[in-house]
């Protein structure tokens, strides 16, 4: 596992403050992130969707966006509460 080790709130946090720097997303209230298997090293977490919602072009740029932090970031597993993740919003 690679990528500075946070809790689901941290990354929350991180994802939002970065994409609010992006166009189209000063609005955007929450994100939801849950766990998810990391693959040959990879992220142990993966975006599930937005509060409130997204039209499909935001979708696509943020997916961007979030897939270059999941480089970044691994999930503490010990951090993420089962309320947090499961049911994709998006």
């Amino acid at each position: 596992m690679s990528g500075d080790l946070r809790s689901q709130a941290e990354l929350r946090e991180i994802c939002l403050r970065t994409l609010r720097k992006q166009t189209g997303f000063e609005g955007i209230g929450d994100i939801l992130i849950r766990p998810c298997a990391s693959e040959d090293g990879g992220a142990n977490w993966a975006f599930a969707g937005f509060r409130p919602r997204v039209d499909n072009t935001a979708l696509r740029q943020a997916r961007g966006v979030i897939d270059r932090l999941r480089s970044s970031y691994q999930l503490r597993p010990e951090a993420a509460p089962a309320s947090e993740y499961g049911k994709p919003v998006n």
